[in-house]
This record gives structure tokens, C-alpha cells and sequence, in this order.
């Protein structure tokens, strides 16, 4: 009989696995004679090649789950093409994975019970107001959701266990910008907004100023705003990495990224995300100053985008200064967006003053508008709202208690990846330390952007969560590998 250490042999292994390739190859077969539709066939043969890549090298999964999430691929092919979900069978695929290689390869996930405890215990909180809320169909659906997103950050920080593949992580962030944001740029210049590329590039004609109205891109979620706070991240990271050239192809590549991803975030008309680009930039060029011929050269790279800013941007800016008393002769409430906005949050805090510590339970904001905007005479719609503020949803829906838990999360990620640039610095890995600012920039500019947006789409912020308290595990890791090799000579 033959022995688990035995069986666990790399001999036996090949034909472990090569056993599970000729069951794979007979599955996909069956599928593709039982399923009438093209694009299922496509998404279940991809499916199961990345599946093999995944277990074979579960690096390969790890960049998967990151573009995947990055570009919406999976809800995609569900709203657009009517294919099966990726997302779940790949999210528990890859924690099968991990499972196995720990059996098989003793490679046990570390560094991911801080960021698993603290996701916990936020999502706990959110949990607890089913006892109280008034539509209890709404927290279910908010608790399983931030299940999914919590599972992927928690994911992501298992598998980074390296410094390179923390950069591979980055650079297929990179890698969905360009590809969201080339599509859309396209659209833009092309003027072929009617094709949505797939379902990756969608567009819509919306208010721009008073009395026009113009496209504005929205990349795969459908929101122009949502889609510009996105890529706001990759901007200090695309700088970040021409400012680190490595070789031709990564510098083009950031080059790349860098304009496309600037160019969309123009093309969306989004007021808060430009606010929040300048601040990223102004903290790029202060904490991470690059050298002067590198700055001319990042000008010269930036200043043609100005030629292709679409028609009544700078007259759609201008009305930013509408919010401020003095500055302007026309009123809040003649602005559509301003009026709605102002009026969500003027009732979300009405809503927070009666139910300070515990809010009125995930999802439950909207239930709650309609009964304090009639108080307000702001807002004359008769449907529900968004609170438009991150911060402000988190305190109406969940309370100060909620809020208390989300900063303390945030405290312990950028604790995390500061520890984890002064690590790198220490070790003389100067290029993954420049890595770990830029990144918590763009994270940064997500985060200055919520206080103009809701969390509608909030696996993206997850996602990022995940690399980021992976940050000081690989910094860790490295640390202790530079000393191993010096005390052995």
C-alpha cells in the first residue's frame, strides 16, 4: 500500500495531474456538446485552462483574480454576453489552491490573520444591524456581498508573498488600466460611443452644465464617476514606474498607462475625481520628487492631453466653485447633481443625528431619504438616494461604531505599508519602497474621492485593501531573507 509521503512524490504527482487533465479535457468536452451558447463554451474553456494555470503556478491565479476584479470581467460576461459567473468558481478555485499546495508543498499562507480579523470584524458590524434595520432584504444582500469582497482580500494578501510578485500584482493593475482605459479613450476620440466594446466601455449622454448635455465614458461599471475613481489609483502608480524605469518595455508600458488612464479620467467629465488627481499629484511630486530631466520628460508626456480635453470640461470645473458661498451668483439648487447631492447628505445627517451609534442598518439609506429630504424642500424627486459620501454611508447605515471600525482598518493598512517602505529603504530596495508610496497615493486619491461617491462598487476598494496589507508581510519576508543570507556569508 502505498504511503501519503509516497503517493505526495513529484513522480506521482505528474500523474496526479496528469490524470486530472485528461478528466479536465473529458469535462470541457461534455460541456461544449451540452451548451448551446458560443460565449459559455469561451468562458468555461478559459475557464478550466485557468484553473490548470492556477494550480500549477498559483501566481498565475493570483494576477487573474486582480485583472479580473480590476475590469468587472466577470459581471461583464454575465450582464452583457448572459454567460455563467467566473468570479465565484475562480474565487473558490483558488482557495482549493492554497488548500492543496499547503498539503502537497507545505506552502502554508501567512500574514493574513491582521487584515482577515479587522475585514471581520467591519463585516460583523454590518451583520449586527439586521436586528434592527427596517428592510432586512437589504442587509442580507450587503453582508453576502461584502463576504465575496472580503474573501478576495483576503485571498490576495494570502497569495503576495513575494517582492515579485507584490509587483506583478501592481503591474496587472497597470495592465486593466490599460485595457479599460485604451477602450475608452478610443471611444472618446473616435467618437463611437454607441459601441460599448464588449460591455467594457459604456457610455451614456448626461447633464453636463446647465442647459447642455454631452457623453461621458463610464468604462465597465456604467457610472462615469465610479469609473474615474478607479483610475485615479493607477495614475501615481503609472508615474511611479517611468520614474523607476526599469527596461523599454515597462517604461513604455507605464507610459501607456499613464496617458490613457489620465486621458479617461478627463473624458468622464467627473468633477470630484479631478479634485482628487490634483491632490495624488501634488503628493507624488512632494513626497517622491523626481529628478529634473524625468519631470520635464513626465510634462512633455502630460501637456499634449490637454488639446484633447472634450467640448465644456473647463465650463463643467468652473461650477465647483458653485458650492462655494461668495464665489458664485448661482444657487446650489439650479445644478441637478448639486441639488441631489446636497440633499442626500443634509438628510444623511439628520438620519445620523437620530440614530448616532448604531445607524439604520446596511443598505437602509435609501429607505430612510424620502422621509427626511420632504423635510429639506431640496430635492423634489420622489425616488430613493444615494448618500454621495462614503464616510457619511458608513455612519448613517452603520453608526459611529461602523465608522470607528473602518478607521481603524484604514490606521492599520497605511501603518502596514509605511512599515513596509521604511523596510524596503532599509534593505536597499529602494525601487519596491517607491512602489509602496505611489501605491498608497492612489489609494489615497480613492479614498478623497469617496467623499463625492457611495460604496456601490466596492470590490475594487477590497482588492486594493488585500495588496495593501500584503505590503508589509513581503517587506517582512525580504527583511528576513537578507539577514539569513549575510549571517551564512
Amino acid at each position: 500500500m502505498l504511503s501519503t509521503t509516497s503517493l505526495l512524490s513529484p513522480r506521482w504527482l505528474r500523474w496526479i495531474f496528469a490524470a486530472l487533465a485528461v478528466l479536465g479535457g473529458f469535462a470541457v468536452g461534455g460541456l461544449v456538446v451540452m451548451t448551446p451558447s458560443t460565449m459559455k463554451v469561451i468562458v468555461i474553456v478559459v475557464g478550466m485552462a485557468a484553473g490548470v494555470a492556477a494550480m500549477l503556478r498559483v501566481e498565475w491565479g493570483l494576477l487573474a483574480l486582480v485583472w479580473m476584479t480590476y475590469t468587472r470581467f466577470s459581471d461583464v460576461l454575465v450582464d452583457t454576453h448572459g454567460a455563467p459567473s467566473t468570479a465565484q468558481p475562480f474565487i473558490a478555485l483558488m482557495i482549493l489552491v492554497i488548500l492543496v499546495r499547503w498539503a502537497i508543498y507545505n506552502e502554508r499562507p501567512e500574514g493574513w490573520q491582521q487584515a482577515a480579523f479587522l475585514i471581520a470584524a467591519y463585516g460583523m458590524i454590518g451583520l449586527a444591524t439586521m436586528l434592527y434595520a427596517s428592510d432586512t432584504y437589504k442587509v442580507r444582500y450587503g453582508v453576502i456581498t461584502y463576504a465575496k469582497d472580503a474573501i478576495i482580500a483576503v485571498l490576495v494578501v494570502s497569495l503576495i508573498r513575494s517582492p515579485q510578485m507584490l509587483r506583478r500584482s501592481i503591474w496587472a493593475l497597470l495592465a486593466a488600466g490599460i485595457f479599460l482605459a485604451t477602450l475608452t479613450t478610443w471611444q472618446q476620440l473616435t467618437g463611437t460611443f454607441s459601441n460599448n466594446y464588449w460591455g467594457f466601455a459604456r457610455a451614456s449622454i448626461e447633464n453636463i452644465i446647465v442647459g447642455k448635455d454631452d457623453y461621458r465614458i463610464a468604462g465597465p461599471i456604467g457610472d462615469p464617476n465610479f469609473y474615474a475613481q478607479i483610475l485615479l489609483v493607477l495614475v501615481p502608480i503609472a508615474l511611479d514606474r517611468i520614474w523607476s524605469r526599469q527596461n523599454n518595455f515597462q517604461f513604455v508600458m507605464a507610459v501607456w498607462a499613464l496617458a490613457v488612464c489620465l486621458l479617461s479620467i478627463l473624458f468622464t467629465f467627473s468633477r470630484g475625481a479631478f479634485m482628487s488627481l490634483a491632490i495624488a499629484l501634488f503628493l507624488m511630486f512632494v513626497r517622491r520628487p523626481p529628478k529634473p530631466i524625468t519631470l520635464l520628460l513626465t510634462i512633455m508626456l502630460v501637456l499634449p492631453a490637454v488639446q484633447f480635453l472634450p467640448n465644456g470640461y473647463l465650463d463643467r470645473l468652473s461650477t465647483i466653485l458653485d458650492l462655494i458661498p461668495g464665489l458664485s451668483d448661482t444657487s446650489v439648487k439650479e445644478e441637478y447633481s448639486f441639488r441631489g447631492r446636497s440633499s442626500a447628505q443634509l438628510a444623511g445627517w439628520l438620519m445620523f443625528r437620530d440614530h448616532p451609534i448604531t445607524g439604520v442598518g446596511i443598505g437602509n439609506f435609501p429607505v430612510h431619504y424620502q422621509e427626511y429630504s420632504r423635510t429639506l424642500g431640496i430635492d423634489s424627486s420622489r425616488w430613493e438616494q444615494a448618500p454621495h459620501n462614503l464616510y457619511l454611508e458608513i455612519l448613517t447605515e452603520r453608526g459611529l461604531i461602523g465608522l470607528a471600525a473602518f478607521g481603524t482598518l484604514l490606521f492599520f493598512l497605511y501603518r502596514g505599508m509605511k512599515q513596509a517602505r521604511e523596510t524596503f529603504t532599509h534593505i536597499g530596495m529602494d525601487d519596491e519602497a517607491g512602489m509602496v508610496l505611489a501605491f498608497s497615493i492612489g489609494l489615497a486619491s480613492y479614498l478623497i474621492a469617496a467623499t463625492f461617491l457611495q460604496a456601490s462598487y466596492p470590490r475594487f476598494f477590497w482588492v486594493l485593501v488585500g495588496i495593501g496589507f500584503a505590503m508589509p508581510n513581503v517587506a517582512a519576508r525580504a527583511q528576513r531573507k537578507r539577514e539569513e543570507a549575510l549571517n551564512n556569508g
